[in-house]
């Protein structure tokens, strides 16, 4: 059973380069964990999450502390999440990057679910970590999940630049020992006992546009990614809508009653499994046309007639409307603020106070 909980085999690459760095022989380590060195070859591989799991406390033993836990992150390479790597690489925005890594959570691992959402002028990343249903233990070790919450911190510094520091991490187990290479890494204050594992984050830093911005290879990569989520996860209903959507809307956004056929559900059954994961056909629709228009809108190429076409609205005026619900702006005044944006300058030469 446990071996059903299982992560990318692309975290090989930045675990054996810790090991190196840190005097760890990594192919016995691994060999030594039931972690098989070639996996790494296979980009849709998978390893076990307990297996890994026990690896970090070795190697963690082996250093002392919890630094190869901070170790991992540092050598965190983003093409080790496969084409999710690329498409968060190549975000409008850290925000954005977050909330692509939230919704494809799944191709890293089945382990946790991964929330992005603003409090106030916060951006929380939260990491909701499942638990074994025999024993009720999470599936992520305490080790796991620093690590990956210090990755997300790696991540989100390399796509603005460098200069970001979190607001505060919180973890829900309890204090550790003070380990001088998890504060170097965090620069803030990390908080044990909380209710929920998260990076808090600066909202209005994390709206910055992102230094590798580029909406034509995002696009790409998103679609190589639902491709994806199709193969590895086949009972998640809302990545089979969206991918039926996506085929359907430059002839018109397809009604709930074609998707239902297309997937052999009835209606009603249809609406009772979406309803059942909190959500509805209207908003997976709505979802993914301003998901889709965004990336559209920032390509200067593309008309905004042909955009709305495409993404399944039968008049300009309607899909006006539509992206005033979304961005509360005209789309025509959106691009032109996306293509005058001075964002690098800005990160260039900070504001003096």
């Amino acid at each position: 059973m446990n071996a059903y909980y299982s992560t990318l085999s692309g975290w090989i690459i930045p675990v054996t380069r810790a090991m190196k760095s840190l005097d760890i022989d990594p192919i016995e380590t691994l060999v030594k964990f039931g972690i098989d060195p070639a996996e790494v070859n296979d980009p849709e591989g998978r390893i076990c999450v307990e297996s890994l799991g026990n690896l970090f406390s070795y190697c963690n033993k082996r250093v002392g502390h919890r630094q190869f836990n901070i170790e991992v992150a540092r050598n965190f390479h983003p093409s080790a999440l496969h084409a999710l790597g690329y498409t968060v690489q190549s975000a409008y925005s850290l925000k954005e990057a977050l909330e692509r890594v939230s919704q494809y959570k799944r191709v890293v691992s089945n382990c946790s679910n991964m929330l992005t959402y603003e409090s106030g002028n916060e951006l929380i990343v939260e990491l909701d970590v499942y638990r074994y249903p025999d024993s009720g233990r999470f599936v992520l070790s305490s080790d796991l999940i620093e690590s990956f919450l210090a990755t997300l911190v790696q991540l989100s510094r390399e796509l603005v630049g460098g200069d970001l520091n979190p607001i505060r991490i919180q973890l829900t187990y309890g204090e550790l020992a003070d380990c001088p290479d998890v504060d170097a890494h965090f620069q803030c204050p990390v908080e044990f006992g909380c209710e929920r594992n998260a990076v808090v984050l600066d909202l209005e830093q994390a709206n910055e546009r992102a230094f590798g911005n580029n909406p034509i290879i995002n696009q790409a990569h998103l679609e190589i990614l639902d491709q994806f989520m199709t193969r590895v996860d086949k009972t998640n209903l809302t990545y089979l809508i969206e991918n039926k959507i996506l085929e359907e809307l430059p002839l018109g956004a397809p009604s709930q009653a074609v998707v239902a056929k297309h997937l052999g559900l009835s209606l009603r059954n249809l609406q009772r499994k979406l309803a059942e994961q909190g959500t509805c056909y209207k908003d997976i629709l709505d979802c993914t046309r301003k998901r889709l228009t965004l990336s559209y809108i920032r390509q200067p190429h593309m008309s905004i007639s042909e955009i709305g076409y495409l993404v399944g609205f039968s008049n300009v005026a309607n899909f006006n409307r539509a992206f005033r619900r979304w961005e509360n702006c005209a789309p025509g005044e959106y691009r032109q603020n996306y293509l005058t944006g001075n964002a690098l300058v800005e990160h260039l030469h900070p504001k003096v106070s």
